[in-house]
């Protein structure tokens, strides 16, 4: 992740994610109330310890598009299946608990690495040299906004026997 922020253009708009607010998000649920909140944590309870391994992150990624973009990210590659798999338990356990409803668009698994103020074209280049990410739990997290950036709470957490 530092290689790809190191090499983002130097602008003043653009703010880097710092490494405590990385995360890949399956579901964004928005505010909740205590008892969604128990809800989602029993959904998040019964993802099986097995459904952690690795995947690949890859090149850049600039959403919503490369010449509007507000967020860039690297892009993962699940060539394994892992977080769509992953993806679909924790999606499919959300509605049934009325708490998530997928988009139209499928699951675009990334990370991302920065956010811009205004949005625009960055020119970057797509290549990139993969590396490995190991999925070593999925976590249900409340986000703490503030003037320096989100900081997310784990309020559940489920670790993986990656092995």
């Amino acid at each position: 992740m530092d290689e790809a922020q190191a090499a983002l253009p130097a602008r003043s708009d653009i703010r880097l994610t710092r490494r405590d607010q990385l995360h890949v998000t399956l579901c964004f649920l928005g505010e909740r109330d205590g008892e969604a909140t128990e809800r989602a944590t029993r959904v998040l309870s019964e993802v099986p310890c097995t459904m952690g391994g690795v995947v690949s992150l890859g090149g850049f990624l600039c959403l919503p598009s490369a010449a509007r973009a507000r967020v860039v990210a690297l892009a993962i590659q699940d060539d394994e299946g892992i977080l769509a798999a992953l993806f679909e338990r924790v999606a499919s356990g959300l509605e049934s608990e009325v708490l998530f409803q997928r988009e139209a668009r499928p699951f675009r698994p990334h990370l991302t690495i920065a956010r811009l103020r205004r949005s625009g074209k960055l020119g970057l280049s797509a290549d990139m040299p993969g590396a490995g990410f190991e999925i070593r739990s999925v976590c249900l997290y409340e986000s703490v906004m503030s003037r320096e950036g989100a900081r997310y709470e784990v309020l559940q957490a489920v670790e993986f026997d990656n092995q």
